[in-house]
């Protein structure tokens, strides 16, 4: 059964950093926290997207498909994020995501991320820049690993 988070621990995740203790109060009612047991699949390479997770405890796998079997691309570990392009845009999961542990999770519905942008658009802003922060990031970390091809 999903759990109201405690806005102290939305604190300590970079996600909310630039949020105050008021907005961090607004932002604890509109997410939740789920505990998922190891090797349990949070989504599927290919399904629609529309949830975003914040790791509080554990690990998440990043699994994407080969021909023959199935390679981790990337490890999510605590305080990090995973599936936030769900909440940007409608396209499918481009990898599999997949509990390396037990894991604690605080969980961002599409749903309530929209609401967010309706009520309370500096909120929304605050994450928006964060979510691009993370995303270029990854952009530039995924553009370093092919320079070692070229």
């Amino acid at each position: 059964m999903p759990e109201p988070v405690d806005y102290e621990k939305l604190k300590q995740v970079n996600l909310f950093k630039d949020m105050t203790d008021a907005e961090l109060d607004i932002v604890s009612r509109k997410v939740f926290e789920k505990l998922y047991k190891k090797d349990s699949t949070l989504f599927v390479e290919g399904m629609a997207g529309e949830i975003l997770y914040v790791v509080l405890e554990g690990g998440i796998d990043i699994i994407k498909k080969t021909k023959s079997d199935e390679m981790v691309i990337a490890r999510i570990g605590e305080g990090e994020i995973a599936g936030e392009m769900s909440l940007i845009d409608s396209g499918p999961r481009t990898a599999t995501g997949r509990t390396n542990s037990d894991t604690k999770l605080i969980v961002i519905t599409k749903n309530s991320f929209n609401e967010m942008l309706d009520s309370d658009p500096k909120i929304a802003a605050k994450l928006l820049m964060e979510l691009l922060r993370v995303l270029n990031k990854r952009l530039r970390q995924t553009n370093k690993k092919f320079e070692d091809f070229l």
